[in-house]
Parts: C-alpha cells; structure tokens; sequence
C-alpha cells in the first residue's frame, strides 16, 4: 500500500524582535534570524503613506511605533504597517556588521 504523504517542512517565519530610534527617521531593527538591519523610513512613508495616515510621518508621531506580533506599525490599530519580510529585503536597509577595532 502506498502513502501519499508529503512531509511538510514548517517554515520559519522572519519576525522583528526589537527596533530602536536612531535619529532623522532611521530606525535600526532586530530580527529573529538574529541580523540586524538600518532603515531610513523618510523615503519609504514618502512613497506607501497617503490619506489620513500621513500624520504618522510627523517625527513626533513616528517615535511612537510599536513592536508586537513580530512586527513594526504605527497607531492603535496597526494603521501604517508594512510586511516583515519588505523591510527585510529593502535597498535602503543597511545589515550591521561587527567591526573589530585594532589598537597597537
């Protein structure tokens, strides 16, 4: 007898695990898979944030984002988000790297 059974393999999904504000709408991010990445949101809400959301873009409001559910959103009601894996992938992240410092 034969089985038709696939073996599924779970895929990870890549979530943000923590964020900070570095200055001038430049947000470093931390992912699950353990990199780290810089984004410069000013160019990404210039271009996705339209209508009523634009208040978000105000520096004040934007300070305010919120990590939860393994992603980065602004307001109550997740009203401005963008997809994990967008920001992930976007040109304007910049991935951390760790320099060595050699002092002689």
């Amino acid at each position: 007898m034969r089985s038709n059974k696939r073996k599924i393999k779970k895929e990870e999904s890549l979530n943000i695990t923590k964020a900070f504000y570095l200055g001038n709408y430049v947000v470093l991010l931390f992912f699950n898979n353990g990199n780290q990445k810089t984004i410069n949101f000013l160019p990404i809400f210039s271009k996705y944030v339209k209508g009523a959301f634009i208040k978000y873009a105000e520096l004040k409001a934007f300070k305010k984002f919120i990590i939860a559910s393994g992603n980065i959103f602004w307001g109550k009601n997740e009203d401005v988000i963008f997809p994990v894996s967008f920001l992930y992938n976007h040109t304007s992240a910049k991935k951390i790297k760790e320099e060595i410092l050699y002092v002689l």
